[in-house]
């Protein structure tokens, strides 16, 4: 436990002196405000419901195929290519416990981004009534989805010790995993063994898992299993990767 709130501190300490990292939440913050004062304009001249204003933590879920690799493609890539993995790796801990330690950092600064986006809830609370399930829902499931994204693509940033790959890498992994619904959906036309595979790939993706249910406040257990295995799933295969290459050094 020791070795990995060290490494939780030092990643949390670089985050906070990141240029790259303020400029993400920056321009995030930046892009929400726009649109969500431009929607608040609109819908209170049309006389719409608060509720359908609630869109900002599904947009983000949208944008972490990019927000994801940006914030995860320094974690190990860098530490390569500088050659201090090789030199942190000697420290008594584990590979688990540096790789968790580097994981719950990243985890936390994204959730600080997405904490920051209550205020939009505290400014839809005044001017209407929100639906407090399906809030709630969508926040835990926008923590979570987060969560696996950040996780899966920590996977390339410690395969590669080139940042732009890992990131280029991990983006087209989590687009893979959110479009999962959208090939299932043709594998689903298909007769026979198609459909089975279909509804196998299905729940593979993201937004089975998200967009149909915790996004419209409707929290199951097996959503929450399916983001907790992803990244369990991906912190264990990362974690393996380290191990290799602690080994081959």
């Amino acid at each position: 436990m020791r070795g990995i709130l060290a490494v939780y501190k030092r990643e949390m300490g670089v985050y906070f002196r990141s240029p790259v990292a303020y400029a993400i939440t920056f321009a995030l913050l930046l892009f929400f405000g726009i649109l969500f004062g431009d929607s608040l304009g609109t819908a209170s001249q049309q006389q719409a419901p608060a509720d359908s204003l609630n869109f900002i933590p599904n947009l983000l879920t949208f944008l972490m195929f990019l927000v994801a690799p940006l914030l995860t493609m320094r974690l190990l890539a860098e530490e390569t290519r500088e050659g201090t993995l090789e030199v942190l790796m000697t420290l008594p801990m584990r590979e688990s416990q540096f790789i968790i330690g580097k994981f719950l950092a990243v985890w936390t600064f994204y959730t600080i981004i997405l904490a920051l986006t209550l205020v939009y809830i505290v400014i839809l609370s005044t001017v209407g009534v929100l639906d407090t399930g399906r809030t709630i829902g969508l926040y835990l499931g926008a923590w979570l989805y987060g969560g696996a994204t950040l996780a899966v693509t920590m996977i390339w940033s410690a395969i590669t010790e080139d940042q732009v790959v890992a990131a280029f890498l991990g983006a087209a992994t989590v687009l893979v995993l959110y479009l999962a619904e959208v090939a299932a959906g043709a594998l689903g036309n298909l007769s026979g063994f198609g459909q089975n595979i279909g509804g196998f790939v299905r729940e593979l993706g993201l937004q089975a898992h998200f967009g149909s249910t915790l996004a419209q406040g409707v929290i199951r257990a097996e959503d929450i299993l399916y983001f907790v295995f992803m990244i369990i799933a991906a912190l264990f295969i990362t974690t393996r990767i380290v191990e290799v290459r602690r080994w081959r050094s």
